[in-house]
């Protein structure tokens, strides 16, 4: 028998009275390798030591693994002079085995540079090191989260219906409505533009005031919303009971505008028409009920499409240009320029004459998938030509305070599950907001909540944003 067998030997059997012995070897699965071995004299400490073994993406550092644990007083285990041949192991599995090996009194550690988008695999025991290997003489506590999720998406992009079709068309490239009645809108998607969900109220407007504006909701609100990934499935988010995300606003300086703040799930209502559908020998009309979306409003839809205004006769979606919202983006050298800030004959966008105005307000509003909405009380049938964005799948309200004029700002979402762990990487959105007062310069200004009459104390909100 060594010199270190035999120090181990008499620390163990000093712990039998504390013990339960334990027959079996490491269960297989175990991240404790060959490089451990489970204690020659069976023996297992079971009181507690250590417990309630938790671990936790970082909010602010998404590669960094959060783990802790809770522990008794050491000196109460039993351990003698061996004491400081014992120590806490922690390994992580992320693919790849990542280990720290602790004191005795440490409840927390950090691990550095995990992969994102996967599951993560933590597991911890008490292990005491001898001449001999290394030896477990604690009961294997495991753990672990689930970060498949992508990132969320503070932009969507914008959609064009083409024409009305029946229900055998690709879903794809459709809006669904009732495939009983055959009733669907064939749609296709505009390369140039985003639509930021960044703003205030439901339709993330670029305009506020002291009286007079009509909004949902009805107390005015900076609204950030969020879209979840094309590439998830609701049964993927169901799987790692997906919760909410996490929104976090910090100024220039890094202080946070606030705490972190839970999102709700968005629900912009539906709409119910009456419609005769496509292929029905009978021409009788049906009700056919879909969803709100976020439609750009005013546009004479049989004026070619221009986003690019050094291009204005080309009658062809440009693949830059407009952002097509009250947000101008930042990329690179370039600054496409907000859509109502475009002159039309420099744009090919036609605004309507009871459309939105005064020009530099926003021409986003909620409502169905319909045409030139002449009339903003009018719910119309969906017309070839409209462009729309659907609305986002998240959101929260801030005050209409939240934001100072010309303060960067930078905003983080991610999504936590039930528990509150962070199950996807980090999205980041930089903003600045620019305010201009135009006092009461809108009489008789018109949106699609407000149809006429004094808006007093007007300013709207140039953002622009960093790609």
């Amino acid at each position: 028998m060594t010199k270190g067998t035999h120090l181990l030997r008499s620390a163990l059997l000093a712990l039998l009275a504390l013990a339960v012995i334990s027959g079996g070897s490491l269960a297989a699965g175990d991240l404790f390798d060959d490089d451990y071995k489970d204690c020659p004299y069976k023996t297992r400490l079971r009181d507690g030591q250590i417990d309630d073994l938790s671990v936790n993406r970082d909010s602010d550092d998404e590669d960094h693994v959060n783990v802790a644990w809770t522990a008794t007083d050491p000196a109460t285990w039993g351990l003698g002079a061996n004491a400081y041949r014992t120590s806490l192991v922690v390994l992580l599995d992320d693919g790849e085995t990542s280990d720290a090996t602790l004191s005795l009194g440490s409840k927390k550690t950090t691990f550095e540079g995990v992969e994102t988008g996967k599951v993560v695999t933590v597991q911890m025991a008490i292990v005491v090191d001898t001449a001999d290997g290394k030896y477990l003489i604690s009961d294997i506590l495991e753990t672990s989260i689930n970060q498949s999720l992508t990132e969320p998406s503070f932009s969507t992009g914008w959609r064009r219906v083409s024409a009305e079709t029946d229900a055998d068309t690709d879903p794809d490239t459709t809006v669904t409505t009732d495939e009983a009645n055959g009733f669907q809108i064939q749609t296709a998607a505009i390369d140039a533009g985003m639509m930021y969900y960044i703003g205030y109220n439901e339709n993330f407007g670029n305009y506020k005031a002291t009286s007079g504006l009509v909004t949902t909701p009805t107390t005015p609100r900076l609204r950030i919303g969020l879209a979840h990934s094309t590439e998830e499935t609701p049964g993927e988010r169901d799987d790692v009971d997906f919760e909410a995300y996490i929104i976090r606003i910090m100024d220039e300086d890094g202080d946070e505008v606030g705490n972190d703040a839970s999102t709700f799930a968005s629900n912009y209502g539906t709409v119910t028409h009456t419609h005769t559908p496509v292929g029905v020998t009978d021409a009788t009309a049906r009700e056919d009920v879909y969803d709100n979306q976020l439609v750009v409003y005013g546009l004479d839809v049989s004026t070619p499409l221009v986003f690019k205004a050094e291009d204005p006769n080309k009658g062809t979606v440009g693949t830059t240009g407009y952002a097509l919202n009250n947000v101008r983006i930042v990329d690179g050298d370039d600054i496409s320029v907000a859509m109502q800030d475009a002159t039309p004959a420099a744009s090919g966008l036609t605004r309507l004459t009871t459309a939105v105005a005064p020009a530099y307000l926003s021409w986003v509003r909620v409502g169905s998938i319909s045409g030139s909405n002449v009339d903003v009380a009018t719910i119309a049938d969906p017309t070839t030509g409209t462009i729309y964005a659907a609305p986002p799948d998240e959101h929260r309200d801030f005050a209409m305070t939240t934001f100072d004029s010309d303060t960067s700002y930078t905003i983080q979402a991610w999504a936590v599950n039930e528990d509150d762990e962070v199950i996807s990487p980090i999205a980041t959105l930089k903003v600045r907001p620019v305010d201009t007062a135009r006092g009461d310069q809108a009489t008789g200004f018109i949106d699609y909540k407000t149809t006429g009459g004094a808006v007093n104390g007007l300013v709207t909100t140039l953002f622009t944003v960093d790609k």
